[in-house]
């Protein structure tokens, strides 16, 4: 049986003004479908620190598992959103390695940060857009919204750390 993915990129990650916590915008501009899926402000800082090219003085965790699998000579061949069940999304980190592929269970937001850094595709299996209930076309505005709030943002946006 084969499950249909539709190709995403990051196209913001904001902060939720209803739940104060960071929600990761996914968006495939083809199709115009977005995917929102909340996420805590360590990831979204893992995530902002990527697309903004961040090079911290020493190894955060993705960093640190790029780096394994780099040790390795394994690569990330692709990251699936494949699953949502009771309000929580799954994913899977698709690696090739010399014995095969292999793939590794994983919270979507850190499937992301490392697809990433792995200059990985991220891919989201169609049901999953459809149960979740964001099978909705994406207008012009909403496209310029996004791209405006992903320009505006850096990972300093998610210092936790930093009184408020």
């Amino acid at each position: 049986m084969s499950v249909e993915l539709l190709e995403m990129r990051v196209a913001v990650v904001t902060h939720d003004p209803n739940t104060n916590r960071p929600v990761l915008i996914l968006k495939n501009e083809e199709a115009g479908k977005i995917l929102p899926i909340w996420i805590g402000p360590y990831e979204a800082y893992a995530i902002m620190s990527a697309i903004e090219g961040v090079e911290p003085t020493r190894p955060m965790t993705h960093d640190l598992i790029k780096a394994l699998l780099d040790a390795v000579d394994a690569q990330v061949e692709r990251v699936v959103v494949n699953d949502l069940s009771d309000n929580t999304f799954y994913a899977r980190i698709v690696v090739e390695t010399h014995q095969g592929t292999i793939e590794i269970d994983s919270r979507p937001s850190d499937a992301i940060a490392i697809a990433l850094r792995a200059t990985a595709p991220i891919y989201v299996s169609k049901a999953v857009i459809e149960v979740s209930g964001a099978d909705a076309d994406v207008d012009k505005e909403t496209r310029d919204e996004l791209e405006g709030m992903l320009e505006s943002l850096t990972p300093e946006d998610f210092d936790f750390d930093k009184p408020s």
